[in-house]
């Protein structure tokens, strides 16, 4: 059976969307778990695999689907119950680590005034207006977000050029910049070799082969894949 969980206004990066599908698939009786954002790309993938219920079909991309491959009857509640469980962990502080949290891109700033990288991981509807705050901050931009219009991106990344700075994305998975590797990116070590890419998998396969070669990597910068120029 294919039973779906249908969370309104939730968003949840596809980082985390792997790892709570693989937490899920723990619970005895699922044989799969897959979450993702309601948008028509996502539902054809959905589709493919002959999980779209009608649930999932009505799904706005604002929206979290959860499709659960099943023997167990009522197995919903106890996947919620892990979700949330899930959900809350996120935010809790490791042992040792120092977090701050801000409500807003603004609030940021007054408390680090020299950040220089903003990265944003929010519905796509609202990823541009953020992108935006940032880069008047002077900020460079990591646009993790997918389903950003693409009149968005290109105002975005004009305003960028103006100020001489990056816009990475939107939909840019992997990057790394000064020696930190942001997004679904492996660790590799710094070096002469630098990467421009609007593939994600692409960069990151090319900067570890180039790591396991014995170099290494001074920055690798995503562009976002409608951007191959």
């Amino acid at each position: 059976m294919i039973k779906t969980i249908i969370k309104e206004n939730l968003y949840l990066d596809s980082v985390f969307s792997m790892t709570a599908g693989r937490e899920l698939k723990k619970l005895e009786g699922i044989k799969s778990a897959t979450l993702v954002m309601g948008t028509d790309l996502n539902k054809s993938v959905l589709a493919e695999i002959g999980a779209l219920t009608p649930e999932a079909q009505a799904a706005t991309s604002n929206t979290l689907i959860i499709a659960l491959e099943t023997e167990k009857e009522g197995i919903e509640a106890e996947a919620e119950a892990l979700l949330e469980k899930l959900l809350a962990g996120s935010t809790e502080k490791k042992s040792g680590e120092e977090s701050r949290e801000y409500k807003s891109v603004d609030a940021a700033f007054d408390a680090v005034p020299d950040a220089n990288l903003v990265i944003i991981s929010v519905a796509g509807e609202f990823a541009g207006e953020e992108a935006r705050k940032a880069l008047m901050h002077g900020a460079n931009v990591f646009i993790f977000s997918d389903n950003v219009p693409l009149e968005d991106e290109i105002e975005l990344k004009q305003l960028a050029r103006e100020k001489g700075l990056l816009v990475m994305g939107p939909g840019c998975g992997t990057s790394v910049i000064g020696g930190i590797s942001i997004g679904m990116m492996s660790k590799v070590s710094r070096g002469r070799i630098g990467i421009v890419a609007a593939s994600g998998s692409g960069l990151q396969e090319v900067a570890v082969l180039v790591d396991r070669a014995g170099e290494g990597i001074s920055q690798a910068i995503g562009t976002g894949g409608r951007d191959l120029s």
